[in-house]
């Protein structure tokens, strides 16, 4: 009986056709595989991160909100520091201008208020910029007898994303 060559002096085996066509099924199987899962993979990091400036845009209309809804008259100067370094451009500069009349009514006339976001929603987003909605409840009391009951309202503010941070370029009540 003839032994068979080994190493280098062993001939190749020719392969089926059989055998070539499942290693082209296999390989072309693990490439789409590979294709779909880094298709999926890249379409949920991309809802991530839609979701995370989502996020991001309430959270900071909500602060911005009460920011605007919450006053003390012996604190006015920093609560309306808090709601200029909420915001930006001309709203930021309109509310800057009037800060010193609204500061000294707050503290002649003693107004309390006090702001509790009950809803917000993103109505529109355009890059880096979002009109968000904003149901608010408010308690305002003042020396002329005010009663602390609260008064819902609805607010439509405009965020906009400046030095990495949403800010409210403009605010509005909605009817």
């Amino acid at each position: 009986m003839a032994e068979e060559p080994t190493g280098e002096d062993a001939v190749p085996q020719a392969r089926t056709p059989a055998v070539t066509a499942g290693v082209v099924v296999l390989a072309v199987l693990a490439l789409a595989f590979l294709a779909v899962a880094g298709y999926f993979g890249y379409t949920h990091r991309q809802a991530e991160q839609e979701a995370h400036e989502r996020s991001e845009i309430l959270d900071a209309a909500r602060q911005g909100v009460v920011n605007l809804t919450t006053m003390d008259f012996e604190r006015a100067d920093e609560d309306v520091q808090k709601v200029l370094d909420g915001s930006a451009g001309d709203f930021r500069d309109e509310f800057e201008a009037r800060s010193h009349d609204l500061i000294a009514v707050m503290q002649e006339a003693k107004v309390k208020s006090q702001g509790e976001v009950r809803q917000a929603a993103i109505e529109t987003q355009n890059g880096d910029s979002a009109d968000v909605l904003v149901a608010v409840a408010q308690k305002v009391s003042n020396a002329g007898g005010a009663a602390e009951e609260p008064r819902g309202q609805r607010m439509r503010v405009t965020m906009q994303l400046e030095d990495g941070t949403y800010k409210i370029v403009k605010a509005g009540f909605v009817q």
